[in-house]
């Protein structure tokens, strides 16, 4: 083999194996340390976490994303998602704010902390999570009515996003994508019956006088025949 294969499979084992720690990392966000703002001091390298946001698919598994090649789900279904949130350090974290932004077309149902309508956030806060410790928190959405989905759409996806803060600095955001199917009704088909033929009634003519002539007759012998039988 020569060299420029070998240097050629090198970098192609390179790209792979960092596809792969790329996808590993997007699966749960990790902390991190930043600038305090106002005080100007950097925040405790020592507190490590990491934050994951699931979504339960249609068979009641949590996964980390549902894309257009999975279950969807419709109108006025209930859609679940959850948070895991675990102490990577040595150091117990005294408390970490989290913030989950519903996405538009899905509708808060119940979670813990206080959601806030207005800009469709759940707040909670996260106390004395020791190393190694995993929190975790369930939330219940509903999708919207189908008349409130775009109408010029079959599915749509949408993405829930989660930020933790920590107390001294440290931040951790992760998301979760999920795909709704708006239910598309079909006006009925006009069904066309065939027209009934109408029956034609004989005109009355000429030839309709004698028998006419024959109704006075006919009453007449109804009458006498009566008498007779009275008599």
């Amino acid at each position: 083999m020569n060299k420029a294969i070998r240097a050629g499979l090198s970098i192609g084992l390179a790209i792979t194996t960092l596809g792969f720690i790329t996808l590993a990392a997007q699966a749960a966000g990790t902390s991190n340390c930043q600038v305090i703002y106002g005080g100007g001091e950097v925040c405790d390298e020592n507190i490590k976490y990491s934050i994951d946001k699931l979504v339960k698919n249609t068979s009641g598994t949590f996964v980390d994303n549902l894309n257009t090649n999975d279950s969807k789900y419709s109108a006025s279904q209930n859609v679940e998602f959850k948070i895991i949130i675990q102490n990577t350090g040595n150091t117990r974290i005294n408390s970490i704010k989290v913030e989950d932004t519903l996405p538009q077309y899905l509708e808060y149902v119940s979670g813990a902390g206080n959601y806030d309508a207005n800009s469709r956030t759940l707040t909670f806060i996260v106390t004395n999570l020791d190393a190694g410790k995993k929190a975790e928190y369930t939330i219940s959405t509903k999708v919207v009515e189908n008349a409130s989905l775009p109408q010029d759409k079959g599915t749509i996806c949408v993405i829930n996003n989660v930020k933790a803060i920590e107390s001294r600095g440290n931040t951790a955001q992760d998301s979760s994508q999920v795909c709704i199917e708006r239910v598309i009704t079909k006006k009925p088909t006009p069904q066309v019956f065939e027209a009934t033929p109408v029956k034609k009634i004989p005109e009355t003519g000429p030839e309709m006088l004698p028998l006419l002539g024959l109704i006075p007759a006919g009453i007449a012998g109804f009458a006498m025949r009566r008498k007779f039988k009275l008599s």
